[in-house]
């Protein structure tokens, strides 16, 4: 979510308009949400111009994880080694991005009788309190639980299943509620279409779907709702509570939808 300070000279409105144009938006926005760093010049586009771009990342960080859980199901065995590894991959290509948001999210929403100032305060903290430890303890525990009884085959498709929704899911709290800070990363997203905000979750969803359903109809379909689902619901009990989103917020937004994803998938599926 890059400054729209830092944007080159464009017409306004101005989208992507090409494969070229779209490529370089997918490398500009990769850079961003991943540690992989592309030679993108300026930035050119905002997020909310480019949102069809995020389930692809999403599913590019899902491939990679999801390529370490098989690498390592098939050579070592243990679902659990295998798991631990693919969750920290994927910690490692984001730089833990979204786990940054979840916890200062929690740390802001976690305590009762705050007015909404003081939370917001308290997630611009960068030292992580109880409710943001809690929180990324369980969220990796519940991760590694719901993958370590998966096949190699299947771990891989479902986090790139699981991956590419929960980016796409992004696209919902830009549309539907507004940036708490007008200087957070939130703001800088810009403002989406509602046509591009269906579409970059259709995207999301048909990504899943296909993937899945080789696994079986009903997990093809509950698993991408149940992430859909969880989404909706985050994204209005924390606008509830501080009257919007900020940057920090749509991580644990994408945390959520991630989470009710693989847990969908672990309850349906067997190894």
């Amino acid at each position: 979510m890059t400054s729209p300070n830092d944007f080159d000279s464009r017409s306004p409105g101005a989208r992507p308009s090409s494969f070229d144009d779209w490529l370089q938006a997918f490398k500009e926005q990769a850079t961003f949400f991943t540690g992989v760093r592309f030679e993108t010049g300026a930035p050119r586009w905002p997020l909310a111009d480019v949102l069809p771009v995020l389930p692809f990342i999403g599913a590019a960080v899902g491939l990679a994880a999801g390529l370490v859980f098989a690498v390592v199901r098939s050579i070592a065995g243990p679902g659990w080694l295998a798991a631990v590894l693919a969750v920290g991959a994927a910690v490692l290509i984001t730089r833990a991005l979204h786990e940054d948001g979840l916890a200062d999210t929690a740390d802001g929403l976690g305590p009762h009788a705050l007015e909404p100032p003081r939370r917001l305060e308290i997630m611009r903290d960068s030292r992580n309190g109880t409710f943001g430890v809690l929180a990324l303890a369980l969220t990796v525990l519940v991760k590694v639980a719901c993958l370590a009884q998966f096949s190699g085959s299947t771990g891989l498709v479902v986090l790139i299943g699981a991956h590419a929704l929960s980016r796409a899911v992004l696209a919902y709290p830009l549309l539907a509620y507004a940036p708490v800070h007008a200087d957070g990363l939130g703001a800088q997203a810009g403002k989406p279409t509602d046509n591009d905000v269906w579409l970059t979750i259709a995207i999301g969803a048909a990504l899943a779907f296909l993937l899945l359903l080789g696994k079986g109809f009903f997990v093809a379909l509950l698993a991408p709702a149940a992430a859909i689902a969880a989404a909706w619901f985050a994204s209005r009990w924390i606008a509830q509570r501080i009257g919007g989103y900020t940057g920090d917020t749509l991580g644990a937004v994408q945390q959520k939808a991630e989470i009710a994803f693989l847990i969908v998938a672990a309850l349906l599926l067997s190894h």
